[in-house]
C-alpha cells in the first residue's frame, strides 16, 4: 500500500476536517455537505492504516468489519459530493423529492451493505480485511454487495463529474476554474476507477486464480489519484484567498508611507485609525476592502492639498498627464509633486506644475495608479530623511 495513501492522505484530510469544522456550524448547506465529503473521506482513508484495522478488530472482535465501515462511509462521501456539486453548481432550482430520493437511494444502499455483511458473508480470520470480497467474490452474497458498492459510486462520481465540467465556463479564469476542474478530474478518475473494478473483479470471475487475490496496481493507485486530485481542487479556493491576503498586505505595506505623511496634512480627511507600519501586517481577516479604503483616502487628502494650492496660488492649475504619455512618468510627476506639498522647505520648481484632475477609474484601477506614485514617492521620503539626518 502506497505510503501517501496510509499517511499523507488521512493526516491531510483530517487536518482539513479539524480546521473547517467551526466554520462548518455556522455556515451554508454547501459548506456544510463539504465538511461531510472531508469528514467522511477522511474516515475512508484511516481504514486503510493497519494499525487502525487491528484496533477496529480489538474493539469489535470482528477480522474484518473495518472494511464495511469504509464502504458506508464511502456511500456518505459519494453522496455528500453529489450534493455539494449540485448546491452549489446545479443550474436547476433543488427540488425537494429530488433530495429525498437521493437520501432514500443512500440509506437503502447503507442497509443493504449491513445486511449482506453481517447476515451473508464468510468472516475469515485468515483473510486481510481489505481483501475479504475479493477472496469470495464467487459468493452471490459478495457480488450483489461489490455490485451495489460500484452502482453507487460510478453514479456518483460520473454526474458530479458532469456537473463540474459544464459549470467550467461559469467561474473566472485562475485558481478557482483550475479547482474546479481538478475536482472534475478527481471525480473522472474515480469513474474510471469504478468501471476498472468491476472489469477486473468480471475477469476474475471468469479466471480464478489459485493463488489467492492478487493486489494490483491500478486498484491502489487510481483512488489515490481521485482523492488527491479532489482535495488539490478544494484546497485551490483557500489557496486563493491567502495569495490575495499576501498581495493586499503587500499593497497595504507600500501604501503606507504615502498615506502616513497625508494623514497628518490633511486632517480634513476621514482617514481610518492609525496603525503601526509593522503592526499593521498582523491584521488578520480580508484586507481588500482595508486596500481600498487606504487608496480613496489617499486620493481624497491628495484633491485636498490640490485645491488648496489653487485657492493659495502656490501652483498653477495644470495638466501634468499632458506632457507625458508613459504611465509611470505621470506617477514620478504626482509623486514629485506630493512630496514638495508635503515637504515645502524642499520645494523644487517643477512642485509648481499641479496634477491634473485624477480621472474616472475603478477601485482597481485607482489600487494600481496610487501603487505607482507610492512607490516614486518612498524614495524622495527616504532621501528627505538621509539629508535632514
Amino acid at each position: 500500500m502506497l505510503t501517501v495513501y496510509r499517511v499523507v492522505l488521512p493526516a491531510l484530510l483530517w487536518t482539513l476536517t479539524i480546521w473547517r469544522a467551526p466554520s462548518t456550524l455556522g455556515g451554508s448547506r454547501p459548506a456544510r455537505y463539504l465538511w461531510g465529503f472531508i469528514a467522511s473521506m477522511a474516515v475512508v482513508v484511516s481504514t486503510i492504516h493497519p494499525e487502525v484495522e487491528r484496533f477496529v478488530r480489538v474493539c469489535t472482535g470482528s477480522p474484518d468489519v473495518v472494511i464495511l465501515l469504509k464502504h458506508l462511509f464511502g456511500l456518505a462521501a459519494y453522496y455528500f459530493t453529489l450534493e455539494y456539486v449540485i448546491a452549489v453548481h446545479g443550474r436547476r432550482p433543488r427540488r425537494k423529492t429530488a433530495e429525498r430520493l437521493r437520501i432514500v437511494l443512500l440509506v437503502a444502499a447503507a442497509l443493504a451493505l449491513t445486511a449482506l455483511f453481517v447476515l451473508c458473508f464468510e468472516h475469515d480470520p485468515g483473510v486481510e480485511a481489505r481483501m475479504v470480497t475479493d477472496a469470495h467474490l464467487g459468493d452471490p452474497s459478495v457480488k450483489l454487495y461489490e455490485g451495489i458498492v460500484y452502482a453507487y459510486l460510478g453514479s456518483s462520481t460520473a454526474l458530479s463529474a458532469k456537473l463540474f465540467w459544464s459549470n467550467r465556463r461559469s467561474v473566472p479564469r485562475g485558481l478557482l476554474r483550475a479547482g474546479l476542474l481538478s475536482m472534475a478530474a478527481g471525480c473522472g478518475v474515480g469513474f474510471v476507477y469504478t468501471l476498472y473494478r468491476v472489469c477486473f473483479l468480471a475477469g476474475r470471475e471468469r479466471s480464478p486464480s489459485s493463488e489467492g487475490a492478487p493486489v494490483d496496481l491500478p486498484s491502489q493507485y487510481l483512488p489515490v489519484a481521485a482523492i488527491f486530485l479532489v482535495v488539490v481542487g478544494l484546497a485551490l479556493s483557500p489557496l486563493l484567498t491567502a495569495v490575495r491576503y499576501v498581495e493586499d498586505q503587500w499593497a497595504l505595506w507600500r501604501l503606507y508611507p504615502l498615506w502616513s505623511d497625508l494623514m497628518e496634512a490633511a486632517p480634513t480627511v476621514a482617514f481610518g485609525p492609525r496603525v503601526g507600519r509593522a503592526r499593521d501586517l498582523f491584521t488578520l481577516g480580508d484586507r481588500t476592502l482595508d486596500v481600498a479604503h487606504r487608496a480613496f483616502e489617499i486620493r481624497d487628502a491628495a484633491l485636498v492639498l490640490r485645491d488648496r494650492a489653487i485657492a493659495t496660488g502656490a501652483g498653477r492649475s495644470d495638466t501634468a498627464d499632458a506632457p507625458h504619455d508613459d504611465v509611470d512618468a505621470r506617477a514620478r510627476t504626482e509623486a514629485a509633486w506630493l512630496f514638495a506639498a508635503l515637504h515645502p522647505d524642499r520645494r523644487a520648481g517643477a512642485a509648481d506644475t499641479l496634477p491634473g484632475p485624477p480621472g474616472a477609474r475603478t477601485p482597481g484601477e485607482e489600487v494600481a495608479w496610487l501603487l505607482k506614485v507610492a512607490a516614486a514617492y518612498t524614495p524622495l521620503r527616504a532621501g528627505a530623511r538621509t539629508s535632514a539626518s
